[in-house]
């Protein structure tokens, strides 16, 4: 009687299963799965609208050469850029110019009288 109990017969298995079957299958309501399908599909279109405005912002964003010929293109002066020289190892600030024209060369003289006078 023991063997019995412990293996079931076959005909409790094919009472049960008829049971369960019937409960794993859903019940299919059409009206409830198309109107799911239509939220998925409207939620799918505004993905694929958004997706495509982030494509075109990025096509219209300019190239990094494009960025950097715009901005040497802004800089171009003809005028060249001011270099500090000198003649010793150190730039010497306090250095007077030459005179190139008689004119500067008067005023300068002029300059350097005028200092001595007022000592």
């Amino acid at each position: 009687m023991e063997n019995q109990n412990e293996n079931p017969t076959n005909e409790s298995v094919t009472k049960d299963a008829p049971l369960e079957q019937a409960a794993i299958q859903p019940s299919v309501d059409i009206n409830a799965l198309q109107k799911s399908y239509s939220e998925l599909q409207s939620a799918f279109t505004k993905k694929a609208q958004a997706y495509k405005e982030l494509e075109q912002k990025i096509n219209s964003m300019p190239s990094r050469e494009e960025i950097i010929r715009e901005y040497l293109l802004a800089n171009n002066t003809t005028a060249a850029p001011t270099v500090l020289t000198s003649s010793s190892s150190a730039f010497d600030f306090a250095k007077v110019k030459k005179p190139t024209t008689l004119a500067q060369a008067d005023r300068l003289a002029c300059e350097y009288f005028k200092k001595g006078v007022s000592k």
